[in-house]
């Protein structure tokens, strides 16, 4: 009961939309003109999976567009967006990668989630920030982005347990850490295409560095399909 009321006292979501997504960006904004290498996790996994020519990819939470970027000079035939909470990462992308569609927006919102129909949609770094009241939303967006037969790319924090971190910046929110991927899988409509899963340690500073479980970082690539998983007559 006091942990439930503690989560109640702040809201994760009205902080991250009031300053600390601006906060996170000035202070993670180096090397921002440059989009983002190859071995990238995110776009590293997806060189294995057999896109088209053209398509549509959509990059939520992807700060100033660094990893939407790297998939276009990649896939010069495809749309690429991003959907971003911080203002002032909107603003730095605009500049640097004119290419790419850029909108305002949180994971967690309610209502007006912007632009579905994706066949690629990434979201990396993010789920862990997610206020816990807004995650099921947050799921559900991702959900509604993509299009059936898209891949979902997440990459963000792989615990063996849910397990909670003091949010280093901003007293009484934490980072949240758990697997993720397997919100999607349970739903039975998607299945995994590749998992890569590394330790962190000593490069990460975001929890118990004597736990090596408390710094494992898992990149998945799974693959929706609405119907086609399921057994029937």
């Amino acid at each position: 009961m006091t942990n439930s009321k503690h989560v109640s006292e702040i809201s994760q979501e009205s902080v991250f939309v009031e300053k600390e997504a601006d906060a996170w960006f000035l202070r993670n904004k180096a090397s921002v003109a440059e989009a983002a290498p190859q071995n990238n996790m995110v776009l590293s996994a997806l060189k294995d999976v057999p896109v088209e020519r053209e398509g549509a990819l959509i990059d939520i939470g992807g700060a100033a567009g660094k990893v939407a970027a790297g998939f276009l000079r990649d896939h010069p035939g495809w749309k690429c967006r991003v959907v971003e909470l911080s203002k002032a990462a909107i603003e730095e992308g605009a500049h640097w990668f004119p290419a790419l569609e850029f909108l305002q927006g949180s994971v967690g919102q309610k209502e007006g989630f912007p632009w579905n129909d994706h066949d690629v949609a990434i979201v990396a770094g993010v789920l862990c920030c997610v206020d816990r009241r807004s995650l099921a939303q947050a799921i559900a967006n991702i959900d509604a982005t993509l299009k059936d037969g898209g891949y979902l790319v997440v990459s963000d924090f792989d615990t063996p347990y849910l397990r909670k971190n003091p949010y280093k910046y901003v007293p009484g929110i934490h980072t949240f850490k758990q697997d993720y991927a397997s919100a999607f899988t349970t739903l039975g409509t998607y299945h995994t295409i590749q998992r890569r899963s590394v330790n962190l340690t000593g490069s990460f500073s975001a929890g118990d560095a004597t736990d090596p479980y408390d710094q494992q970082w898992a990149t998945t690539v799974l693959r929706k399909d609405l119907l086609g998983r399921y057994a029937g007559v």
